[in-house]
């Protein structure tokens, strides 16, 4: 198998571990609400949060539900780019961008709360780990000048 090959199914893996991920996220934040790492880490239960306010637990839900889809939305991007997009540099520009900016706010955001369990960090990580071995094994093929088409002209010139 080609490299292009390789890194295109480590994007795949990718794609498919965040929208799985999503639909987790979205399914657990709309019936249970909480994983017993969100609890040790708040240091309550959930009766505990309803009685600071019978609000606070829908609220997270939804919070949660709007998270998982928009992940789950995510992934869903990254595969139909990865799939249907052209090969070039803009293409591996975006991808690299919006990962490195996704993963790493994903990732960096829990140390800097306090929220450290590695079971729960766990799927950011080897999700940054793939996707940083797809972008890395495409990228000789998405730079590579001598394979990509010249682009449209979309003004015909003038006669003259």
């Amino acid at each position: 198998m080609n490299p292009y090959a390789l890194g295109r199914l480590f994007l795949y893996a990718t794609a498919l571990g965040l929208i799985g991920g999503g639909l987790t996220i979205m399914t657990v934040g709309m019936t249970v609400v909480f994983v017993p790492q969100d609890l040790t880490y708040m240091g309550m239960t959930a009766h505990e949060l309803h009685a600071i306010n019978p609000r606070l637990i829908p609220l997270i839900a939804h919070d949660r539900a709007g998270f998982g889809g928009g992940v789950a939305v995510t992934g869903i991007l990254l595969f139909l780019a990865t799939h249907c997009a052209r090969p070039s540099p803009s293409l591996w520009q975006v991808l690299c961008l919006s990962s490195a900016v996704g993963f790493a706010s994903a990732i960096a955001v829990h140390p800097l709360i306090g929220y450290t369990d590695w079971f729960h960090l766990l799927p950011a990580i080897l999700g940054a780990l793939f996707v940083a071995l797809g972008l890395i094994l495409t990228y000789p093929h998405m730079h590579d000048r001598t394979s990509a088409p010249n682009p449209p002209h979309l003004i015909a010139p003038h006669p003259a």
